[in-house]
């Protein structure tokens, strides 16, 4: 049996001072492939840079929700280009997020 962490924060500043051990405790308690999730793409290149560290993480490209109101516009286009990696194996945090109204509703629409 494998583990999938199909969503993570390797990038998060919680973990830079102990990120290849928190790897390898996942990979001990069967965790076999994880995810790390882009929730910024201004930190896309911190992202992609864990996974590209390890055999056994990919990540994702976008803006979460409540991100949107302080990240750059980025275009559809963008974003495809972004995932040009092999690293990269989807497109996330994105879409709408009402609950905290971090962020404006037509903003977020738009995103």
């Amino acid at each position: 049996m494998q583990i999938v962490d199909s969503h993570c924060h390797l990038d998060f500043p919680d973990f830079e001072n102990d990120l290849d051990e928190v790897v390898t405790r996942a990979s001990n308690a069967g965790v076999s492939h994880m995810l790390t999730i882009c929730t910024q793409v201004s930190k896309f290149d911190q992202v992609h840079n864990v996974a590209k560290r390890f055999d056994n993480v990919w990540c994702t490209a976008g803006i979460h929700p409540h991100n949107i109101e302080r990240e750059p516009k980025i275009t559809a286009d963008a974003l495809i280009k972004l995932s040009d990696s092999p690293r990269v194996v989807g497109f996330g945090e994105t879409g709408l997020d009402y609950y905290y109204e971090h962020s404006s509703r037509p903003q977020q629409e738009e995103s």
